[in-house]
């Protein structure tokens, strides 16, 4: 995990949208932008670990950042990047940043998330998380309430979810299967 990375994915996603965002919104777009980027490319944009939770899949350090942002007292580093505005909202800060960390491919996937999610309210997002298989295979175990947290199988990524419409159709099969590969052999 980078988290200058995953500071500059939070960064171009409010900057690009123009506007600030929820933390479950952006935690949400984190994880379709990794979605695509893995099955596209063979690696997460976060390099961060996954888990299911009741709300949805969670890059784990990625919301710990989050947090730390939310957090009144913070001082930390990520305040060069984001900014808490009201509530769980936060937005990019004021000074134009060059991004180093954040590849071409990184930016496609983000782009690409802007493009198919970006109109989306953040429970319409968290709702729209709980038809991929990254969480669905923990559905019963998370609403049983047996537990707060699954650890995700990263192979999950590369299965196709059944619902109408999915955007990530948009990656041919033979991408997906060659990054799974790829992601294997990692």
């Amino acid at each position: 995990m980078d988290a200058n990375i995953i500071l500059e994915s939070f960064y171009y996603l409010t900057k690009k949208l123009k506007a600030p965002i929820d933390k479950l919104a952006a935690i949400k777009m984190l994880f379709f932008a990794d979605r695509y980027h893995l099955r596209k490319y063979g690696r997460l944009i976060s390099d961060d670990t996954y888990y299911a939770l009741p709300h949805g899949p969670v890059a784990s350090n990625a919301l710990d950042i989050i947090n730390l942002v939310l957090n009144e007292n913070n001082t930390g580093t990520q305040k060069q990047y984001i900014k808490k505005d009201l509530g769980t909202t936060f937005s990019a800060v004021d000074t134009e940043y060059e991004l180093d960390y954040l590849s071409d491919s990184d930016e496609e996937a983000l782009d690409f998330v802007i493009a198919e999610f970006g109109d989306m309210k953040a429970w319409d997002l968290r709702d729209l998380t709980h038809e991929y298989p990254e969480w669905k295979r923990y559905k019963q175990t998370l609403e049983s309430q047996s537990s707060r947290r699954e650890l995700i199988i990263m192979s999950d990524f590369f299965e196709e979810a059944d619902i109408d419409n999915d955007p990530f159709v948009v990656i041919p099969k033979r991408a997906v299967e060659l990054s799974k590969e790829l992601y294997s052999n990692y």
